[in-house]
């Protein structure tokens, strides 16, 4: 059952991304990935998909834009980032934002994944968290295999998610550790 649900997650994923991939992210000379709207440049292993979802929290409405590209159904790079209305992200600390992002993502994962690592980081000049989540020991028992590595970083009132999902990979440490704003 688990397994169904991560790979209907994964079809989704893919089912929900729309035309607009190449204006909104292009592969570097270096070989990396950037965007230009969403100002950042990272390691992707494959060219990313892109998708835009609307929300709402109360009146405002914004998009969250997602990024992503996998290795399989059981390895899956993201990066999302969201721009929240100025006067709700100035409400908040960076850590009140960045302790929510990871509240609501293990949250969101509680089924099968278990928070097991947060910690302040510095990643290119950005000060950020870095949160794994583990499996569960009932997914274990299902044969189950996987974790969930993230990061979150705040520049003014924009919120930047990187994570990765799935079994160990080699190019999950050169994914997280490059991601970085354009200057």
């Amino acid at each position: 059952m688990i397994k169904k649900s991560l790979l209907i997650l994964t079809v989704l994923a893919f089912l929900s991304c729309g035309n607009e991939s190449g204006k909104m992210i292009y592969k570097t000379k270096g070989g990396e990935f950037a965007s230009q709207p969403g100002n950042f440049i990272a390691g992707f292993p494959t060219k990313p998909n892109h998708s835009a979802i609307d929300n709402q929290i109360g009146l405002d409405k914004f998009q969250i834009h997602l990024f992503r590209s996998t290795l399989g159904p059981n390895k899956i790079f993201s990066i999302e980032y969201n721009d929240y209305p100025e006067y709700m992200i100035k409400s908040m600390t960076d850590e009140q934002i960045y302790s929510q992002g990871v509240t609501n993502f293990s949250n969101k994962m509680a089924e099968v994944f278990k928070l097991e690592l947060q910690e302040p980081i510095e990643q290119h000049g950005l000060k950020g968290h870095y949160f794994v989540l583990s499996l569960k020991e009932n997914a274990i028992n299902k044969g189950v295999k996987g974790h969930i590595q993230g990061k979150l970083f705040r520049t003014g009132n924009r919120v930047y998610t990187i994570t990765y999902m799935g079994k160990d990979d080699k190019n999950v440490e050169t994914f997280m550790e490059s991601f970085r704003l354009i200057k």
